[in-house]
């Protein structure tokens, strides 16, 4: 067996501060209203009911105002969860794996901080080694999926050969219409109540200790039921080539810090799914990736400490964020708020997605805009002027840890265009390109040398 590197489960970014230059001529200005004609931000009633939702029509969309991005964002999840043949249609979507032939399994693989492989079944979160533990003491698991107009773009390109995404044009990006996603999964205890989840049956790897750290056992496996607790979406749509960026959470997840907490303030004085009530803030959201105190029962499964999830921001924005103006936040904050409702109004007692919601989307403020070699990564000034939409935008159970991070608190911090470097220096850079704003290409690209590699060495032992 040989393992393989997935190197852009952190972001390997350039830090610098870039600021886009736009050009005059643009046919319209992404967000510049405040709502559709008709007024609030509301669900359209073709959406309903859920089982005929059709999918949003991204070539015609028109970026006419900040709730038409809201409003893409909710049809495309309620697109995504309708039922096939007994399950959501996003779970017939491929993996990122499975372009290049490798074996796929229900929930795909991940990588630590280090880079130290780790072939099945992500357990570890973006940019951290940080490991989410739910409050029965098991780490949650997440999956990705991409969708055929993404897998028609990979192999209409051959762009699962290094050397053809080395001579690739820089400047074309995905086709309008593709698709990924990464979902959030939290093992269910026996006799756990999952009335409000959506769950399934999956095999996910058991943990071990090894070398000072918690990581997969490759070669030992356990069957769980798991429910889903947090939905990542990107989607290219007219205009938008750095897609937009949106997430959903199950309503039970966490609560919502207040403005200006203090260490001592208790964010609930109730139970939710990831918090114990009366929790302080400064006892949230800890990651022990490298503490003594981090200790994993191999025989049981079971981890130490629990953590204790606050959702920094209810819709993805700081009200005290230099970047963007109060009444724009809340503007886009009302919007999401509006459409949660509606929408909610309309689905059917016991649809199990009336329990999820939308927590925020972003995008680029100005269309077409996205280009070779752009960084999005500043301190909450500068290139965040060129955002809009949730300009802080987390998941409470995808990105705990990076929450309050201003290098890695929002989806552009990571989804970039820069030059990407390899953990081993073996590997081939991979290029400044438009589509390097997916991390699943990204993926691909390393994935895909490895893949190489390991075929010459087995032949070279024949």
């Amino acid at each position: 067996m040989f393992s393989l590197i997935f190197p852009t489960t952190r972001c390997y970014t350039l830090v610098a501060v870039f600021t886009i230059i736009f050009m005059s001529g643009f046919s319209s200005v992404a967000g510049a209203a405040d709502y559709p004609k008709g007024g609030a931000c509301v669900a359209e009633s073709s959406w309903f009911p859920h089982r005929k939702t059709p999918r949003p029509n991204d070539q015609d969309f028109q970026s006419s105002s900040n709730c038409e991005f809201h409003q893409w964002s909710w049809q495309m999840f309620l697109w995504l969860t309708q039922d096939l043949g007994g399950k959501p249609r996003f779970l017939s979507f491929q993996s990122p794996q499975s372009l290049l032939g490798m074996s796929s399994r229900s929930l795909q693989s991940h990588t630590s901080q280090g880079g130290k492989p780790a072939a099945f079944d992500e357990y570890l979160q973006a940019g951290t080694d940080g490991i989410l533990v739910d409050h029965n003491g098991r780490a949650v698991y997440y999956s990705q999926y991409v969708n055929s107009g993404f897998a028609h773009f990979i192999t209409k390109n051959n762009l699962t050969n290094p050397a053809t995404v080395q001579g690739f044009n820089p400047d074309k990006s995905f086709d309008i219409g593709t698709l990924e996603l990464k979902a959030s999964w939290k093992i269910v205890a026996k006799g756990e109540n999952t009335r409000d989840f959506f769950t399934m049956k999956a095999r996910v790897n058991k943990l071990i200790n090894q070398g000072g750290k918690i990581v997969i056992d490759e070669n030992s496996t356990e069957r769980v039921t798991v429910a889903l607790v947090g939905f990542h979406i990107g989607g290219v749509v007219n205009g938008h080539p750095e897609m937009i960026w949106a997430t959903f959470e199950q309503k039970s997840n966490a609560p919502n810090v207040p403005e200006k907490p203090t260490p001592d303030t208790v964010i609930s004085d109730k139970d939710w799914l990831f918090y114990t009530a009366n929790t302080r803030y400064a006892d949230c959201n800890i990651n022990p990736a490298d503490s003594p105190t981090r200790k994993l029962n191999e025989k049981t499964q079971i981890i130490k400490p629990v953590t204790q999830v606050c959702r920094q921001f209810e819709f993805g924005n700081d009200p005290d964020n230099p970047a963007q103006k109060r009444s724009a936040m809340q503007q886009n904050d009302n919007n999401i708020a509006s459409l949660n409702k509606n929408v909610h109004q309309h689905l059917r007692p016991g649809d199990v997605w009336k329990n999820y919601y939308e927590v925020g989307a972003i995008w680029f403020l100005n269309q077409n805009q996205l280009k070779p070699g752009l960084s999005l990564a500043t301190d909450g000034i500068g290139t965040d002027q060129e955002l809009t939409g949730s300009l802080k935008l987390s998941n409470a159970t995808i990105e705990t840890f990076t929450q309050t991070q201003s290098t890695m608190n929002n989806c552009f911090r990571c989804h970039n265009t820069e030059q990407r470097f390899p953990p081993i220096m073996t590997l081939d850079p991979l290029p400044a390109l438009n589509i390097n704003i997916s991390h699943a290409f990204v993926n691909i690209y390393f994935w895909s040398q490895q893949l190489k590699a390991t075929a010459m060495k087995l032949k070279t032992v024949k």
